[in-house]
């Protein structure tokens, strides 16, 4: 089964809004898999965007709610934006990890908190 054009949200157990998915082209693989074209999550805490990741290319399990991809990404969220080759999200473990390259891209308006840094 091949879709376009979709979104799959996914809630807590309180029924709280904790990311969406969407796709340009999904293909349903095997033991619940499915190869999706053009990802896009957004990550949500207190009913907002916090982070909004993209990828060209990844693999999502139905059953286990988790996306792997050897392909780029870019994460965009208020402060920083942050790019790799590679990752790992968990919906369930609400954790993503960016598995090779990163970088971090720091924001003007971050930086002027960081002036009272100590390090």
């Amino acid at each position: 089964m091949e879709i376009s054009g979709f979104r799959v949200p996914d809630y807590d157990d309180q029924g709280q809004l904790r990311a969406q998915l969407y796709g340009e082209h999904a293909k349903v693989l095997d033991k619940g898999e499915v190869e999706i074209t053009n990802l896009k999550i957004e990550m949500y805490k207190d009913g907002e965007v916090a982070m909004t990741v993209f990828s060209p290319h990844c693999f999502f399990n139905m059953d286990t709610r988790e996306a792997r991809s050897e392909g780029r990404v870019l994460i965009e969220s208020g402060l920083m934006t942050i790019v790799g080759r590679g990752f790992t999200w968990s919906a369930v473990a609400g954790r993503f990890e960016i598995l090779h390259d990163s970088k971090v891209l720091v924001k003007e308006a971050a930086k002027a908190g960081m002036k009272e840094l100590e390090l």
